[in-house]
């Protein structure tokens, strides 16, 4: 079974992990849409594999499109006012 969609907070000891090493890993095992959440920087960068964007990097006031799903969108905003941050 392939993997599909992962989301992952940036771990702050070792953030080359995640930007580097997994990405490596997740790209080459059939993942195909992999996205690092930074709360250090307030960013969301998108990994879209299928079509080979990389690195598309989004505020954490955006709306982002989960790009394997046709109607799939996440909006930051409306989380952050969930979890009252």
């Amino acid at each position: 079974m392939h993997l599909i969609f992962i989301i992952e907070i940036v771990s702050p000891e070792n953030p080359s992990d995640d930007y580097i090493r997994k990405l490596f890993y997740y790209k080459n095992y059939g993942v195909r849409e992999y996205w690092i959440v930074d709360p250090r920087r307030k960013t969301v960068t998108v990994n879209y594999f299928e079509e080979n964007m990389l690195n598309i990097q989004y505020s954490f006031d955006s709306t982002i499109k989960v790009n394997i799903y046709d109607d799939l969108l996440i909006s930051l905003p409306d989380i952050a006012n969930l979890l009252n941050i």
